[in-house]
């Protein structure tokens, strides 16, 4: 997942009424849009601003689209002042790394770029001399020091769980936040629940594939969705994925359309549903949902059977089902 219009398409629709005690803020950033609901809303007065300015700020940390980005100059070796945001998110990245035997990996910018679904324009295939150069040694920084970082799959993630924070500090209890289709809900809408609905991929069938919501005993519940059905290229008849696979520096290529990932509970876990929900699509359906239910993930696989679409669920997103 990036931070490219192009490349966003997570595809999570919010099913929500407008009603009076429902205030809502919207903008764009990290080339995608945002939509805030907050429900029973009290002193909101500086609540726009401070939320583009934090997007503003984590843009900068770590866009791979802004020539001037702190995540850009770190890739030039460029000197700058030590952030401590910047430092934390990559070393909480490097830790899913590991858990997920790295199938998320961050170091794979320059195959990213390589295979032009990054900033640079793509020019044709890549040689497989060139991606043998550019595929992650492992998880560590020491190892991979050569190669371009990207926070696509992740960051935007890691953005919600920032502006959750923003309005937990103006003591806001009950909203959602959906950045580019990394949602994370806090409390109700009102007196009911926030209900969650998966697009399906099928362009021909409007129903959601499941809509699910949080218990009542938990107070985040965190969603996103990694998929490829709109964003991948073809040549010579060969259909070309925008996910990467670490391990072989090549586009993933399996049955599956889309992996969405809930993660329910006291904190908030958004970044990591988006970065699993990545790791998953790139295991593909058998060993994803195996390493899944394996780690009590609760997890949705739609993939392509003959033609028509089907769909796994972990026991753990069954039990969130609405």
């Amino acid at each position: 997942m990036t931070l490219a219009v192009k490349y966003l398409f997570i595809f999570l629709l919010l099913l929500t009424g407008c009603v009076s005690s429902e205030k809502q803020f919207q903008g764009y950033i990290f080339g995608t849009y945002y939509n805030i609901k907050i429900s029973n809303p009290q002193n909101l007065s500086i609540v726009q601003s401070s939320i583009d300015s934090k997007l503003h700020e984590i843009d900068m940390l770590f866009s791979n689209y802004k020539n001037d980005s702190y995540l850009m100059k770190f890739n030039r070796k460029e000197k700058q002042i030590f952030s401590d945001d910047f430092n934390s998110l990559l070393n909480h990245s490097i830790k899913i790394c590991e858990f997920v035997n790295q199938n998320f990996n961050i170091f794979s910018g320059s195959l990213v770029n390589l295979w032009g679904f990054g900033p640079l324009k793509r020019t044709g295939l890549p040689k497989d001399e060139a991606i043998d150069k550019v595929i992650p040694n492992g998880c560590n920084s020491t190892s991979n020091d050569h190669l371009e970082i990207d926070f696509s799959a992740i960051a935007k993630g890691h953005a919600v769980d920032e502006i959750s924070k923003l309005l937990d500090d103006q003591n806001l209890k009950n909203y959602f936040i959906d950045i580019g289709g990394e949602i994370l809900i806090k409390g109700n809408k009102k007196k009911s629940p926030w209900i969650i609905c998966i697009e399906n991929p099928d362009i021909s069938n409007s129903k959601p594939v499941k809509c699910l919501s949080k218990k009542d005993n938990e107070k985040y519940m965190a969603i996103a969705t990694s998929g490829d059905y709109r964003n991948f290229f073809t040549i010579n008849n060969r259909r070309y994925s925008h996910t990467i696979d670490p391990k072989t520096g090549y586009p993933i290529s399996n049955n599956l359309a889309s992996v969405s990932v809930a993660l329910p509970g006291q904190f908030r876990h958004t970044g990591d549903a988006d970065a699993l929900a990545t790791a998953l699509n790139v295991m593909g359906l058998n060993k994803g949902f195996e390493f899944a239910v394996n780690n009590s993930i609760a997890a949705l696989f739609v993939f392509k059977l003959e033609n028509e679409f089907s769909i796994r669920m972990t026991p753990s997103f069954e039990d969130i089902i609405h």
